[in-house]
């Protein structure tokens, strides 16, 4: 007879509607942060008679939304450094500075003789 035991994976990350806590806190931050700038925003500013507003709540939620999913297929470094190299606000090329080469054979090495290994019997 088969036994089915619960098994834990502990090299998966802990999730909440498929959103680990750091994804669900920066929701929650873009959340109220919208909420203030739409609380802001000029009560005439529409867009295609829609209130403003909603264009900014969507955009900021869908913005860390995305920025949330991003972090699970690269880590932030990663994605930190596509966008600066693509902007070209770092180098991309680097020129070393110039350096001595080796000298070789060096001269400080002293090889010693070989010994040449004499079997003998004794008498």
């Amino acid at each position: 007879m088969s036994q089915i035991h619960k098994v834990i994976i502990l090299n998966q990350s802990f999730k909440i509607f498929d959103f680990t806590p750091f994804q669900l806190l920066l929701l929650v931050i873009s959340v109220i942060l919208s909420f203030i700038i739409n609380a802001n925003l000029p009560k005439d500013c529409k867009l295609l008679n829609l209130p403003g507003g909603l264009f900014v709540f969507v955009a900021l939620v869908g913005l860390a939304m995305m920025l949330g999913k991003m972090s699970e297929f690269k880590p932030w470094i990663w994605w930190k450094n596509v966008i600066l190299y693509r902007l070209k606000l770092e180098p991309v090329i680097f020129l070393p500075r110039p350096e001595e080469a080796p000298i070789y054979p060096d001269p400080t090495i002293i090889e010693t003789k070989k010994k040449v290994d004499e079997y003998y019997v004794e008498a």
